[in-house]
């Protein structure tokens, strides 16, 4: 991104202002490597344009490390409307920006050229790079959202659907909503059949699978196909000896295909968030269901069953935020108390690979609570930021690791198909497995209750 400045008195390259005048300097920072530059403004007063790499805006975090979460988007066209995504704004009447940079001029040319939506912007330096017209709002205070039903950029570094915000983020963010579909591909449109998907080789089954369907139905309605990536995952033969996935087809190649190796940014668009990654239990192999089925019997037959998921371990360890932060056993107390008093549940399934999470909960409501025996760890065993996949390649290898990854897999659907077969549902917060119980239970809970310790109400 190039942050426009007063010019400074340094010796860069001079560039003359014109309408392509930040693809000018992206160039120069491809080519040349270089930051910083001069324009000659005859519009105004001379500025300097300075490249920031986007990813060095985000924060560091144990869980992203090495992976790009804002691409540098060093190469755009925003005349290419085939490739521009504008259904973010569809539900808006204005877009206001908080901030001034080479990303609130292109959106704003978008904007102006292909919506009838109001722009409001705080910095009078938007005459020099727009043709002005009644649209286009330049404003000491950015209206309140009670006076404008407006998407807001904000100030801050904000992802939007990460924290549960669906009408605002920060610039950075909504330009890769803009681009997203330039950002995934070079070819053109009519010409793609198939995506290939590779997810983080961490990612568990529970979030390859609603990755997998989330992306299946983002695609499908443009008549393309979703397949993963020949051994793409820690799994390996897994995938296919109890869930149903579509394999590579035949006539894929470079010309027809899409390869989404970074999940990461598309995870954050409004183009794949408005789709569902609820898939139904048939994704599960027969053989594997009818297992599950006969376990449920075996455990929980005809009893009135509330089933609880609370993860601990690694989503304290990483110290996850937003909507995956997790509500601790004491928060959900209250809230187990009151529906087992309201709804007479003969029994508790609890869900965690949390060790200590299951001796509160025991010591809370003693032998109504069931569930899977596994491996289950403390938060004291994990490292700062150091998560379970990491924790489990790091005690066992080869072999052992293989059969022990199998073992941890079965366990882990067995519990959340459990669980979706309970009568009522809570969780401590957003997390993969959140979504599978509810794809698996296709709505049919008394209550379901997920937890947001880490979202403030608005």
């Amino acid at each position: 991104m190039l942050n426009i400045i007063p010019k400074q008195k340094n010796s860069y390259r001079t560039f003359q202002h014109g309408e392509d005048v930040f693809h000018r300097a992206l160039k120069s920072v491809i080519e040349k490597g270089e930051k910083s530059f001069h324009v000659k403004n005859p519009e105004g007063e001379d500025y300097d344009l300075v490249y920031v790499e986007n990813n060095s805006l985000v924060p560091e975090h144990p869980l992203a490390r090495g992976i790009t979460i804002l691409p540098p988007f060093l190469l755009y066209d925003e005349n290419d409307v085939s490739k521009l995504y504008l259904d973010i704004f569809q539900n808006f009447d204005a877009v206001l920006f908080e901030t001034f940079n080479e990303y609130t001029v292109v959106l704003t040319r978008i904007l102006l050229a292909n919506t009838e939506l109001q722009i409001y912007i705080r910095d009078e330096r938007i005459r020099w790079f727009v043709t002005m017209n009644e649209r286009v709002h330049i404003v000491d205070k950015l209206p309140e959202k009670e006076q404008v039903n407006g998407f807001f950029c904000c100030e801050r570094l904000c992802p939007g659907y990460a924290e549960g915000l669906h009408d605002q983020m920060s610039v950075e963010f909504l330009f890769l909503n803009v681009f997203v579909l330039q950002w995934l591909t070079d070819l053109p449109l009519e010409q793609v059949r198939y995506v290939e998907l590779t997810p983080c080789y961490f990612t568990g089954m529970g979030g390859i699978l609603s990755w997998m369907t989330k992306v299946q139905n983002c695609f499908q309605e443009l008549g393309w196909q979703t397949f993963l990536q020949p051994d793409s995952t820690r799994y390996g033969s897994i995938t296919e000896k109890y869930f149903h996935v579509d394999t590579t087809p035949e006539d894929c190649d470079d010309s027809n295909t899409i390869y989404i190796s970074n999940l990461t940014p598309f995870g954050s668009t409004h183009f794949l968030n408005r789709y569902s990654s609820d898939f139904h239990s048939s994704i599960l192999r027969k053989e594997f269901r009818d297992e599950m089925d006969e376990y449920y019997d075996a455990i929980i037959g005809d009893k009135k069953a509330l089933g609880i998921l609370i993860r601990g371990t690694d989503y304290i360890s990483t110290g996850l935020t937003g909507t995956r932060k997790q509500a601790t056993v004491d928060d959900l107390l209250p809230t187990i108390r009151e529906w087992m008093e309201k709804d007479g549940y003969d029994v508790i399934f609890l869900a965690t690979e949390d060790q200590d999470v299951l001796e509160q909960m025991i010591g809370e409501f003693g032998k109504k609570v069931r569930t899977i025996a596994q491996e289950r760890h403390r938060v004291s065993d994990f490292k700062e930021g150091q998560t379970i996949s990491e924790l489990e390649e790091e005690e066992r290898s080869g072999k052992e690791w293989e059969v022990a990854l199998e073992d941890t897999t079965v366990n882990y659907f067995y519990a959340l198909y459990i669980l979706s077969r309970c009568d009522s549902f809570m969780a401590s917060g957003q997390c993969n497995g959140w979504d599978v119980v509810n794809s698996f239970n296709q709505g049919k809970f008394k209550r379901s209750y997920r937890f947001q310790m880490g979202v403030k109400e608005s």
